[in-house]
């Protein structure tokens, strides 16, 4: 059975990798933010008042 990742902000959230992915397939490339990163907490901060 396929699981799909939760997405939030047009980021795909991998809780077991502990990061969010976006796809960008106008370059195309693939845009990697972990969870400890300032930009990541900022989101999971985000992510957890919704």
């Amino acid at each position: 059975m396929v699981k799909e990742l939760p997405k939030f902000k047009g980021y795909t959230v991998d809780e077991r990798l502990k990061q969010f992915r976006k796809v960008d397939r106008e370059k195309p490339s693939i845009d990697f933010v972990d969870f400890n990163s300032k930009k990541g907490k900022e989101l999971l901060d985000e992510m957890g008042e919704e």
